[in-house]
């Protein structure tokens, strides 16, 4: 497939629904071979069928973002079969309700919003600073600036995410190495779905607090990061790209 990242190499953590489908999606019709990954692997199988529908090229791994081994094993088997790793998108994510004072779930949160970006990015660091070369993206949420109810943790992961991501673009630039992370909204998602569901929230109470009046795709998302790990994109490192129809523009 012809498109901006021809030839590129990418891993998508998360990829097998949601967001991380669309983005490794995405990134194939942009040209782009992408390895899927997710913790069940038989699901990322069946989104690298439909990028092989679109005449792209894609591998599923199995990837636990929290163990280390995983990552190490993610690496090698990349590199055996194409070379190099170009672009990270580190998605995977988890989001869970808690009580203010609540810590029952803190360690599952931390571990994968924010250990498992972090153990990401140095799995890959190795590859692309000798190639002098790469494109990560990180993703990271609208609750790292604005306050949604029950989700304390979530949103220092959040934030904490975005303090990695421009720590990590200010120590990588003499590598070639852009960092960058996107902060999406409300997005239509499984995730979504679940936090309405357990906060007796509606659609339409989320739509009225978006000026665009509408609750985001999983594709705004993708065509998002497709930009960053683009070379149009190449002077842009250490920022964070909000996503949210307007929401925290209120």
């Amino acid at each position: 497939m012809a498109g901006s990242l021809n030839n590129k190499v990418a891993i998508v953590t998360g990829a097998m629904r949601g967001i991380g489908k669309a983005i490794a999606l995405k990134l194939a019709k942009e040209g782009a071979k992408v390895i899927v990954t997710d913790i069940d692997k038989e699901e990322c199988e069946k989104v690298v069928k439909e990028i092989e529908k679109l005449g792209g090229t894609g591998m599923a791994i199995k990837l636990d973002v929290t163990k280390e081994e995983d990552w190490s094993n993610a690496v090698k088997e990349t590199k055996e079969r194409f070379g190099r790793i170009d672009i990270l998108v580190n998605n995977a994510g988890v989001c869970d309700l808690e009580e203010i004072g609540d810590i029952s779930k803190m360690e599952k949160i931390l571990s994968v919003n924010l250990k498992g970006v972090i153990m990401g990015c140095n799995a890959v660091l190795s590859q692309m600073i000798e190639q002098r070369y790469g494109k990560i993206v990180n993703i990271s949420s609208i609750a790292a600036f604005v306050s949604w109810p029950k989700i304390p943790t979530y949103s220092a992961t959040k934030g904490g995410v975005i303090g990695i991501t421009k720590n990590y673009a200010g120590s990588l630039g003499e590598y070639n190495i852009n960092v960058n992370a996107i902060a999406p909204g409300p997005i239509e998602t499984k995730m979504l779905d679940d936090v309405l569901k357990k906060l007796g929230m509606t659609r339409e109470q989320v739509c009225q607090a978006v000026p665009k009046g509408i609750i985001g795709k999983p594709e705004d998302i993708a065509n998002a990061v497709a930009f960053l790990v683009s070379d149009d994109a190449d002077y842009i490192t250490g920022q964070v790209l909000v996503v949210d129809g307007g929401y925290t523009a209120r």
